[in-house]
């Protein structure tokens, strides 16, 4: 099948018009992504291993965030997230006829503090996460609750800490350039 000339360049250049000049741009004008580092928070609690669950939970959300960029090692980063878990309790929630807990609440509490390389003034802030888990006869079933509380409760933790590092962040805002000197205008 052929065209005639002008038609065929007509369809030739309209193919060749709608594929120049598409681009990726985003309609939002979002910042580049901050890198930041986490290194293993401490632990100022007597439940093991609960400074690694919250930090690894911190650095998951930092990840699924789009305004920042996780490094390996806090050289490599303009933030550096520090933290402490300073409290880790088991509440009772509900219990048994007989007595026995039937669903606990974990509260996880960590000192959090941030590091820039950057003017920005550090954030220090203090929060908790909480998750309930239910008790079983089974102790298995119940320690693995547990472990999923703890999870859900560092999650909680982790969720607020980069609401409150992006609003520490867009609070901050882009460097604002000085207006230029004024003259006087000419009688």
């Amino acid at each position: 099948m052929s065209f005639p000339k002008p038609l065929g360049l007509i369809l030739a250049a309209s193919i060749l018009a709608g594929g120049c000049g598409y681009t990726g741009a985003s309609l939002h004008d979002e910042p580049e992504p901050a890198s930041v580092a986490v290194p293993l928070f401490d632990n100022r609690t007597f439940e093991p291993l609960v400074e690694a669950r919250v930090t690894d939970r911190v650095k998951s959300r930092l990840v699924s965030a789009r305004s920042w960029r996780l490094v390996n090692t806090p050289e490599r980063a303009t933030v550096v997230i520090r933290g402490a878990v300073t409290a880790f309790g088991v509440t009772t929630v509900s219990f048994s006829a007989d007595n026995r807990p039937l669903e606990q609440r974990i509260s996880i509490t960590a000192d959090i503090t941030t590091e820039s390389k950057t003017d920005a003034p550090p954030l220090r802030v203090t929060l908790t996460g909480t998750a309930e888990y239910t008790e079983t006869s089974d102790s298995l079933q119940t320690r693995t609750n547990k472990n999923r509380a703890i999870e859900e409760a560092g999650d909680g933790l982790a969720e607020a800490l980069v609401a409150r590092l992006d609003a520490h962040r867009v609070k901050k805002g882009p460097p604002v350039a000085p207006k230029p000197a004024e003259t006087p205008a000419a009688p």
